[in-house]
């Protein structure tokens, strides 16, 4: 019965070491880029980047993380093809990064870039977490330039967060604890007949 109980105990510590820890939040960044058309609308894939830092009010496991430099990698538009990572800079230790898997136009024109798409998003200390991202680039007029400036947005899924087996730990555990009292109870029920019959 001891060792049913220690096993009990050790699932329930490895149940609780293995729980999830997602990436939440949002990040946005601002930098140039190189596109392979002097013209926005004409374009299909991104380059070279230069300048890109973490902007706006990064929010979750990104808060703080505001001013610092970004490395992005080249990529092309529409595209299932991975590029890992999309995006990558270290903070305080911590190594941010994003692989990109999807990228589709949402809205293309000489003044306007959209792209949308999803990916994996990497933080030291977190689990892998399923992300969503927005690509901008505004260019009013129409006119051909060498680079644009552009905006991106990434963010987590609302994806279910596994347990990490806690659920079935826990129940493993009220079990043990069922059988430890049916054999309490079954021993207290002969103690007492053998009692009645001595008397």
């Amino acid at each position: 019965m001891k060792k049913t109980l220690l096993t009990g105990i050790l699932a329930l510590g490895m149940a609780i070491a293995a729980q999830a820890i997602p990436i939440t939040g949002s990040i946005d960044m601002s930098g140039t880029a190189t596109l392979n058309s002097t013209f926005l609308g004409s374009a299909t894939a991104a380059t070279a980047f230069t300048g890109v830092t973490v902007g706006g009010a990064p929010t979750g496991s990104f808060a703080g993380t505001f001013g610092a430099s970004v490395t992005w990698s080249g990529f092309s538009w529409p595209s299932n093809v991975l590029v890992a990572p999309l995006w990558t800079f270290m903070f305080l230790g911590n190594i941010y990064s994003f692989d990109l898997a999807h990228v589709s136009v949402a809205s293309q024109d000489n003044s306007f870039l959209n792209l949308m798409g999803s990916g994996t998003l990497h933080v030291t200390g977190f689990d892998d977490t399923p992300g969503l991202w927005s690509f901008t680039i505004s260019n009013p007029g129409g006119g051909e330039h060498p680079n644009f400036e552009f905006t991106f947005a990434n963010s987590q899924t609302a994806a279910a967060v596994p347990d990490g087996g806690m659920t079935v730990a826990l129940l493993g555990i009220a079990f043990v604890g069922l059988e430890v009292l049916r054999r309490k109870l079954h021993s207290s029920r002969l103690d007492f007949r053998d009692k009645e019959k001595t008397q």
